[in-house]
């Protein structure tokens, strides 16, 4: 039987990072993580994601540029951006590329959890998030 949860796409370069948030969130959610912006796409090309957390440093593409293509090549895909800058700049720059809302890293885990499930809701009314 396949599996119906909401699928999550995590990239996110730092490995300890990347686990983490796949540990929280696999229990409620379908995760897939990859750790750059040329993984993530690959992935995007054979299946499809309900939310996409994706850091803005990434090695190679930015995450802010990986934002603005899931954005166009997936617009039923939500971004969620992953940065440790926290000025009204970076905020405003990210959800002027599409993002649905920025976490701030160091995250504390019930903020990113409690962002991932508005997010969902705000995307998909009916789901349970």
């Amino acid at each position: 039987m396949p599996d119906t949860r909401i699928s999550i796409l995590i990239v996110e370069d730092e490995a300890p990072v990347r686990s983490l948030l796949t540990d929280i969130l696999s229990p409620m959610y379908q995760c897939s993580s990859v750790e750059n912006a040329g993984d993530a796409l690959r992935l995007m090309q054979v299946r499809s994601f309900h939310l996409a957390l994706v850091d803005v440093g990434l090695p190679g593409m930015s995450g802010l540029s990986l934002c603005r293509l899931i954005v166009n090549r997936s617009p039923g895909t939500a971004v969620v951006v992953l940065s440790g800058d926290t000025d009204e700049q970076s905020v405003a720059e990210a959800l002027k590329a599409g993002a649905s809302d920025y976490i701030t890293k160091p995250f504390d885990l019930a903020h990113a959890l409690e962002t991932v499930a508005l997010v969902l809701r705000r995307r998909l009314p009916g789901a349970v998030a």
